[in-house]
């Protein structure tokens, strides 16, 4: 299926539970702010936690919103795959990011097995801060 979907195939509200649910998108707090069919907005809260030295976030901040963006993102076009899973993914950052970040993914192609994508990583002031290259693995059906 292309990233020409007419529909969703998971809502919003569908794709904040799954996040909910997983340990590590629970814990990081990843919050989902909009969907269309291919794309996702998904945003990640500040936390002291998670400033490093200098007073800037520290990478893996914009790199898992990216990862969990995209993941949501494929969900939107292939519908609920819980076992998707990043087998590259290559960032480039732009600047230092300080406060929320909001990471916009886009589906490039979503072919049987291999999906590919890119994201953008904006800090809370909006600039951007990082982008993401993106391919995975989905399951394979039998």
């Amino acid at each position: 299926m292309g990233v020409a979907a007419a529909e969703l195939r998971i809502n919003a509200e569908r794709a904040q539970q799954l996040l909910v649910e997983t340990p590590f998108a629970r814990a990081w707090g990843y919050r989902v702010d909009s969907l269309a069919p291919g794309s996702a907005r998904v945003r990640l809260p500040f936390k002291e936690e998670f400033v490093r030295p200098g007073g800037t976030l520290q990478g893996a901040c914009a790199m898992g919103a990216a990862d969990v963006a995209f993941w949501i993102a494929l969900m939107t076009v292939v519908g609920e795959e819980p076992l998707a899973l990043t087998i590259h993914m290559s960032t480039s950052f732009l600047r230092g990011a300080r406060g929320d970040l909001v990471c916009d993914a886009v589906v490039l192609r979503a072919g049987r097995r291999i999906a590919f994508g890119e994201a953008r990583t904006f800090d809370g002031s909006g600039e951007l801060v990082a982008h993401h290259s993106l391919t995975y693995i989905r399951e394979e059906r039998r």
